[in-house]
């Protein structure tokens, strides 16, 4: 890997735009601006920003390595530099050569290309190199990713460096992540250890599994599925103070472990990765030269320098638009330590995007694609879908999600739009279309028949209303009726009643009192007298 880091002139820094490519004396322009056609320029104009050349020699233990000079004016070294006579090479003392190759990588790391593959002991080489430069964004970068270490990397190598580092704080957490995990020492760990130190490893494992059984944590621990972040915290606390209560855990071991440093009598000489001789120079609208690994080994640009005949620069496609192009390059030239970090529209990352296509650099694809779904989450999803076909993306949750969205729209997918997602989306897009319809077709349907039979059941309820109407004034009517035949059988007999108490009705012989026969009914006429 070349060992390259750039901030203005020969090399990129995060703050600064994509210049002009016209000569290094040209005002900086406006970020991104889009690019003029190839016969604006001179065929050999370099660009100010993408055409790396000025590397220095530095001496590094028996090896040699090639400096960006942008590193060495950043650093204590600009000032050693400047006293050198002849063929004299600089000399980074106190460092051994694989210390300062380690720094170089971790100089050269890139957003695009990730940093995971770094060891535990590049990470603290490169912090100590850092430290030694006065290069603090790097030292920064570097004492951030040991913490991250600790917690990913290797435990035992993390114990093996912390022992020849002499930093007891670097121990407790290796050895905690020891005590935690599930299975045991193996032979060869204990032999990395030591005796001593497996027997107190063990001694601390005993400690902590008695406690998780006694809190009854082992099937939350355990038992296969992950535990919450309480009883995660809560194990992690118990497990870093079995450490503590162990002096060989917790503590240096009196002499550094053997084996540190680099081997006796090794020496290095420039190598393709750690010199300019990696890089390469390409033709567009002027001359770009950049490392041949930062476009991957399967790429279209590998292959075009392994087809040319001569040593000069390789032509890139015809196809690639300028603006995009340049764009894809301040991607996949950004540093992980740089701040801020650069920022780029949506239609931006899709510029870059389509570049990676073209040229078939699968990480980069990969990275641009993570950043467009990190950064537009609520793009529309016609954009986002077209970037997954670009980035040639695995199928997921989140590519559902979008075709979800389509699947809802009120319109239907273009001819354009399906260019634009492709067949494969497409085809899900549409089936989801259609199964969409038939549910909403259903549940119109359903919903009709639910108003019919409303409709109806309102229909019987009012009919069964008028029915009850009638009904009840029947049977009034029959009550009524009924009641007026009691009274009136009622009535004759109490009529019949009061006439006989009173000797009216059958006294044969019997002369009639017309006053009492009338007073009888409460009635005297007029001019009726007793002698009537």
């Amino acid at each position: 890997m070349s060992h390259l880091s750039f901030s203005e002139g020969d090399l990129l820094h995060s703050t600064s735009s994509i210049a002009s490519p016209l000569t290094e004396s040209a005002p900086a322009l406006s970020p991104l601006f889009p690019m003029v056609t190839l016969q604006d320029f001179q065929e050999g104009e370099k660009h100010r920003d993408f055409y790396f050349c000025n590397f220095i020699q530095v001496k590094a233990g028996d090896g040699i390595c090639s400096f960006p000079s942008t590193l060495i004016e950043s650093s204590i070294l600009r000032e050693k530099l400047e006293t050198l006579k002849g063929n004299e090479f600089l000399n980074l003392e106190g460092f051994s050569y694989t210390e300062v190759h380690a720094f170089l990588e971790v100089a050269d790391g890139r957003l695009v290309s990730g940093d995971k593959h770094y060891t535990f002991q590049q990470w603290v080489s490169a912090l100590s190199v850092a430290n030694h430069l006065q290069l603090d964004n790097i030292r920064s970068y570097a004492a951030k990713s040991i913490e991250d270490g600790l917690l990913r990397l290797d435990p035992f190598e993390c114990i093996e460096v912390a022992e020849k580092r002499r930093n007891r704080e670097w121990l407790l957490i290796p050895f905690r992540r020891i005590c935690q995990r599930p299975e045991p020492l193996s032979p060869s760990e204990i032999l990395r250890l030591g005796l001593d130190r497996a027997s107190a490893v063990s001694k601390a494992r005993e400690g902590l599994m008695k406690m998780v059984h006694s809190r009854g944590l082992f099937d939350a621990i355990y038992g296969g599925s992950a535990p919450s972040s309480s009883v995660q915290t809560t194990f992690a606390n118990a497990a870093l103070q079995m450490v503590r209560a162990e002096p060989l855990l917790s503590q240096l071991a009196p002499e550094p472990m053997s084996g540190t440093g680099d081997p006796e009598g090794h020496t290095e000489t420039p190598s393709g990765n750690l010199s300019s001789s990696n890089l390469i120079s390409m033709k567009a609208n002027c001359l770009y030269r950049l490392p041949l690994h930062y476009f991957g080994n399967r790429s279209l640009i590998p292959n075009l320098v392994a087809s040319r005949i001569d040593q000069g620069p390789i032509s890139l496609p015809s196809d690639l638009n300028t603006y995009e192009w340049e764009v894809f390059l301040k991607i996949i030239t950004a540093r992980p330590y740089h701040q801020p970090e650069e920022s780029f529209t949506f239609s931006e990352w899709m510029g870059g995007l389509r570049v990676a296509r073209r040229l078939g650099y699968d990480r980069a694809m990969a990275y641009i694609f993570r950043q467009i779904q990190k950064a537009y989450p609520n793009q529309d999803a016609v954009d986002l879908l077209e970037a997954a076909r670009l980035a040639e993306a695995t199928p997921s949750r989140w590519l559902q999600d979008r075709y979800a969205i389509l699947s809802l729209r009120s319109t239907a997918i273009s001819p354009e739009e399906m260019r634009r997602i492709g067949v494969d989306a497409s085809a899900e897009v549409c089936k989801l279309r259609e199964q969409t319809a038939y549910d909403k077709g259903e549940s119109e349907g359903e919903r009709a028949t639910a108003e019919v039979w409303k409709a109806k059941e309102q229909a019987a309820y009012e009919r069964g209303k008028r029915d009850g109407e009638s009904a009840s004034d029947e049977a009034w009517r029959v009550k009524e009726q009924a009641a007026y035949e009691r009274g009136k059988e009622e009535g004759g007999g109490q009529y019949g009643a009061n006439r006989r108490s009173q000797g009216l009705g059958n006294s044969r012989g019997r002369r009639l009192d017309p006053q009492t026969l009338f007073s009888s009914y409460g009635i005297l006429p007029q001019g009726l007298d007793s002698t009537f």
